[in-house]
Order: C-alpha cells, then sequence, then structure tokens
C-alpha cells in the first residue's frame, strides 16, 4: 500500500463513518467501479482505520467519554440494585445503559446470519444502490420527528428502537449513524440527543470490532515504511472522522438530514443503472 492509497480510504472510512451515507457502501462502490482495495485486503490496516474513527469520537465528546465509561463500571451493579429500573440510574449509567441495549437488536441480527447478507449486498453495486436510496428516505424522518426525550429520561425502548435500526446498518448501503440516529428520533428522543446518543454508541462497537481483528493485526511483520503508511490513513480516518461528527451535530438542530438523502438517492441511483449495466 502506498501513502496516496491510505489517504483515500482513510478520507472515505472517516467521513462516511460518521455522515450518515454508509461507508461500507462507499469502499465497496469504490472497490467495483474504481478498483480501489477494500481495506480488509491490507491486514490490519482496518483495525487503524477503526482506531482513527474511534479517536475522533472520543475526542468530539472529550467531556462524555469519561463518564461513559464510569457508567460502564457501575451500571451491572446499579442494574440490579434499582432492579433493572432505569429512573435510579444518573446521567451517565443511563447513557451508558442505552448504548448497551441499542447493540442487542444487532447482535441478534448477527446471530441469525445477516453478515451474509452484507456480504452479498456488497458484491452487487446494484444491490449496494438500492440499500443507499432506502438509506436515503430513512434520512428523510429524523427531520420529521418531534421528539422530546433528553438523554436523562431515555428508557429501554427509546434503545431498543435505536437498535432495532442499528441492526438494518449490518448491510452495506444502509448507515449505522444515520440509522440509529432515525430510530432513536422515532422512538421520541429529541433529534439533537439521538444524534449524540448515536455517536456514543459507536465507541463500544469500535472497541469491540478491533477487538475481535486484534489478532490478525499482531500476525502481521510490521516495518517502517508499513507503519507509516497505516499511520497516515488512521491520522486521514481521525481528522475527517472528527469533522465529519462536526458537521452532523451543526445539522442536527436546524433540520438538514434530508440533504444527506438526496445525496443517497443521487449516489444509490447511479449505482444501481450501473450495476445493471455492469
Amino acid at each position: 500500500m502506498d501513502i496516496l492509497s491510505a489517504v483515500i480510504l482513510g478520507i472515505i472510512q472517516g467521513a462516511a463513518e460518521f455522515l450518515p451515507v454508509s461507508s461500507s457502501a462507499h469502499l465497496a462502490l469504490c472497490h467495483a467501479f474504481f478498483g480501489v482495495i477494500s481495506p480488509e485486503e491490507y491486514p490490519g490496516f482496518d483495525v487503524f482505520l477503526h482506531l482513527g474513527t474511534l479517536i475522533s469520537v472520543c475526542f468530539a465528546y472529550r467531556s462524555d467519554v469519561p463518564r461513559l465509561f464510569k457508567g460502564y463500571i457501575k451500571l451491572p451493579y446499579k442494574l440490579i440494585k434499582a432492579r433493572f429500573r432505569l429512573e435510579n440510574l444518573d446521567v451517565s449509567e443511563r447513557t451508558a445503559a442505552f448504548t448497551v441495549f441499542a447493540v442487542i437488536p444487532v447482535v441478534i441480527a448477527a446471530l441469525c446470519g445477516v453478515d451474509g447478507l452484507a456480504d452479498t449486498v456488497a458484491a452487487y453495486p446494484a444491490l449496494t444502490g438500492a440499500a443507499l436510496i432506502i438509506n436515503g428516505f430513512l434520512l428523510l424522518l429524523p427531520d420529521r420527528a418531534n421528539g422530546k426525550v433528553t438523554i436523562p429520561d431515555v428508557r429501554y425502548g427509546h434503545a431498543f428502537g435505536a437498535g432495532l435500526f442499528q441492526a438494518l446498518a449490518v448491510i452495506p448501503g444502509i448507515s449505522r449513524s444515520g440509522a440509529t440516529v432515525t430510530g432513536a428520533a422515532l422512538a421520541g428522543v429529541k433529534r439533537e440527543d439521538a444524534v449524540k446518543l448515536s455517536f456514543l454508541c459507536s465507541i463500544p462497537a469500535v472497541i469491540g470490532a478491533c477487538v475481535l481483528k486484534l489478532p490478525g493485526l499482531l500476525s502481521v511483520p510490521f516495518d517502517i515504511k508499513t507503519l507509516s503508511v497505516y499511520g497516515v490513513g488512521a491520522l486521514t480516518a481521525a481528522l475527517c472522522g472528527f469533522s465529519a461528527v462536526k458537521l452532523i451535530v451543526f445539522i442536527s438542530g436546524r433540520r438538514r438530514f434530508k440533504y444527506f438523502s438526496f445525496y443517497c438517492f443521487a449516489v444509490g441511483l447511479f449505482s444501481l443503472i450501473r450495476g445493471f449495466n455492469c
């Protein structure tokens, strides 16, 4: 891998990971149409990209992350003590509970073999394009939602609502961040808080992905050149990811998710037409 490839993949991963346009779809389409190599084809590189996006979201929410991890530590004891009633938890514990329970539908989907469907969709640009169009329709919904529930008042139903939509994001073309925001907003969470919870939900998800891929990373013989190239990819992903987080936070207060819908419709339609003509 060269520096230019690392930068290109870092931009795609960092920007599309947090913008609601599906990073997996963009990587699959760039591979199909332009010959861009998937990060998974470079041993351990996808771990570096995920670490870059993890750094970006942790820095963007640097005041919330320590409280979130404190909530994770205290959550099991507090849930049992409170007989699983969320109203007895403080804000950090309730936020941690939201991110935990929102991932349950994702785990169930994975156990049901949705990963196989994801691989099939990624292999066919027309299917990826169709999924992007569906994602565009999903992104029209948060602007229309008028949720009033804030983070200190979220309940199990809000977490499972976000989680059900988040489970759809296993499919390339369905954005994890966009689906989670849509699910939380439709469940009644205030749009700005739904965005924040969506990004905080990405932290345990990315950490889990990195841990699962760690054995593959440790088996790679690294030299100075490889570390430099991989480091550039991670730095690019971090910078683009941070910019994307800030952009979404800005947009969430102005009902402008529809612009991402238009983008998904355009790219999805292009992929659909070109995919059928290939």
